[in-house]
């Protein structure tokens, strides 16, 4: 798991960034957010987003893309899913399994569109 700075647009066309926690999985950035957040609300509008990780100032890494809300439940998810547990379980105990499956956040995969890197010397 790593912060990303993820932007969505409002319906009159202005940027919204917040902080998610982003997993990249099998080349794409994923994330998630409650089903009832603003965030979700406009990806579920307009899905064109960007998200940007920058862990220092050695590395950079920024996608432009569409936001693509995933089924957890589906045999397709099956890795990610278990990525999610081996992420959170051990940060926030067993309980976590069962929260998640039954009410927790919405994920969704970036599939990107651009995306773009730099790295600096340390």
């Amino acid at each position: 798991m790593t912060l990303l700075a993820l932007a969505t647009v409002t319906a009159d066309g202005r940027p919204i960034v917040g902080p998610v926690d982003g997993i990249f999985f099998r080349g794409a950035f994923h994330f998630g957010s409650s089903p009832d957040s603003v965030r979700f609300r406009h990806i579920r509008a307009r899905p064109h987003v960007s998200a940007t990780h920058v862990p220092g100032e050695e590395l950079g890494v920024t996608v432009h893309g569409r936001a693509n809300v995933i089924d957890l439940k589906s045999a397709e998810q099956q890795g990610f899913r278990q990525a999610l547990l081996d992420i959170y379980v051990p940060r926030y105990g067993e309980d976590w399994e069962t929260d998640f499956l039954d009410s927790g956040p919405v994920y969704a995969r970036i599939d990107a569109q651009r995306m773009f890197t730099f790295a600096m010397a340390a």
